[in-house]
């Protein structure tokens, strides 16, 4: 699946409406972006689950990648982001 396709970006824009349009790290509501707890690319299924998908600021999600990279992406490495760089 790619992103450019109807039925992602539908879940990107109910990510984002779900989570009330702002980061829910930091509160954010601008520069958005959405982002996969269960890794895109190894949770095929999990792809356009509503469940699976958390709305973050392009500073948070890049902040959190470059501490877990693309492959540790999924809620045990998010909740220990989440305690490190809550404001």
């Amino acid at each position: 699946m790619k992103s450019n396709t109807k039925e992602y970006k539908d879940w990107v824009k109910n990510v984002k409406k779900r989570d009330g349009e702002c980061c829910v790290l930091c509160g954010a509501n601008q520069h958005l972006e959405d982002h996969h707890m269960f890794s895109f690319k190894n949770f095929i299924p999990l792809r356009l689950d509503l469940d699976n998908g958390i709305t973050l600021c392009h500073w948070c999600h890049k902040k959190y990648h470059a501490f877990y990279n693309l492959e540790n992406t999924n809620p045990v490495t998010l909740l220990k982001f989440f305690k490190e760089f809550r404001f």
